[in-house]
């Protein structure tokens, strides 16, 4: 049987493939020697994480002349001309099918997170690349299937993990497995505090759509950073204030071969955010947004490490999605999905205690 046309041209030219009829631009096919193409990227999702976060970082993608927002989509217009007045190139959609017809090479999924398996199957079967935001799905079960529909479809699933992009998360790794607080005994975490985001609608705080409460939110970068230290864990407890709705506050302790962590999350519990790290010749004390400084006390003194500057949270993530987009090979993790952390939430879910609150349980023990 003889090839068709556009099976010649793909071989001929192996940084396109065809996909849906059409030939596409891989962006992770790009070859050392080749002059790089401008990859097409359309947004879906225009909210709080694109507006601060996403613009920014298409625009310093479009300076280097690595890539253009040519298509956007919210159902929303006034926040689809918002992202449109500072990136003008790209136009506003009427339904998310009307994206995916601008001839593109990635879509950015940021829309709430009942959205994105489904609209990253629908990409996945245009050919397309995918760079979700977190949590990549509403369940682990639910990532696993739109990981292997991304391999099934030979095209890229990225998710927005970007505090893997820090310098002091690297650092962190390195130091723990060095052994320089000696052997490492617990680990205390909390993430969180009186909820400030931008939501533009309470549907935000809906199990319905958004999969959960603050676990949900903040469980994705906790546990992918904490597995990605120290390997998977045995949950030993959950407890989280739901009550029937989404939770403000949860408790999760995890047993990690004889190391314990012991992780709270809030919505409303004003705290410094820290992870602290106790090991039997010191400790390790990290900001979680700090992308280039630590703190270490050994022998009694405590001295702050600072990094090689590695840029600013802005940075990490521009770099994030330049990565999406460039197919450089990564070390370590790279940007392959966080399915542990994912499963690890579903399982506090289903495993999930009361939180004593004993201002409303009244006669109930503290």
């Amino acid at each position: 049987m003889r090839a068709s046309a556009g099976g010649d041209q793909a071989k001929r030219d192996p940084d396109r493939t065809a996909a849906g009829g059409r030939d596409r631009i891989d962006p992770h096919l790009h070859r050392p020697g080749r002059p790089r193409r401008l990859i097409r990227i359309g947004l879906s999702g225009c909210g709080a994480v694109s507006a601060r976060y996403y613009a920014p970082a298409l625009l310093a993608l479009e300076a280097e002349g690595a890539a253009r927002l040519v298509a956007v989509f919210d159902p929303d217009p006034a926040a689809m001309q918002a992202v449109c007045a500072r990136l003008p190139d790209a136009r506003t959609c009427a339904s998310y099918e009307d994206l995916l017809t601008a001839d593109l090479d990635l879509v950015l999924v940021a829309s709430p997170p009942r959205r994105h398996a489904e609209q990253t199957f629908v990409a996945l079967a245009r050919g397309l690349a995918v760079h979700c935001e977190k949590p990549l799905a509403m369940s682990g079960d639910e990532a696993a299937r739109m990981v292997a529909a991304a391999q099934a479809a030979g095209r890229p699933l990225t998710e927005g993990l970007v505090r893997r992009r820090f310098p002091s998360v690297r650092a962190i790794a390195d130091l723990l497995r060095r052994g320089v607080i000696g052997d490492l005994e617990t680990v205390e975490v909390f993430e969180g505090g009186p909820f400030d985001w931008p939501v533009s609608s309470p549907a935000y705080f809906s199990r319905a759509e958004s999969g959960g409460g603050v676990l949900r939110d903040l469980g994705p970068h906790v546990f992918d950073l904490l597995i990605g230290w120290l390997g998977e864990p045995q949950l030993i407890e959950c407890r989280d204030d739901a009550r029937g709705g989404v939770e403000a506050n949860a408790r999760v302790v995890l047993d990690f071969g004889g190391v314990r962590a012991r992780v709270r999350f809030s919505r409303d519990w004003a705290r410094p955010n820290r992870f602290v790290f106790q090991g039997s010749a010191g400790r390790m004390i990290w900001t979680p947004y700090e992308t280039d400084r630590l703190e270490l006390e050994l022998d009694g003194q405590v001295a702050a490490l600072v990094l090689e500057k590695g840029g600013d949270f802005q940075d990490a993530f521009t770099a994030q999605l330049r990565a999406a987009i460039s197919g450089a090979p990564e070390a370590g993790r790279g940007q392959e999905p966080g399915l542990a952390a994912l499963a690890m939430i579903d399982l506090c879910y289903a495993r999930r205690l009361p939180m004593a609150e004993p201002w409303i349980d009244v006669g109930a023990a503290p």
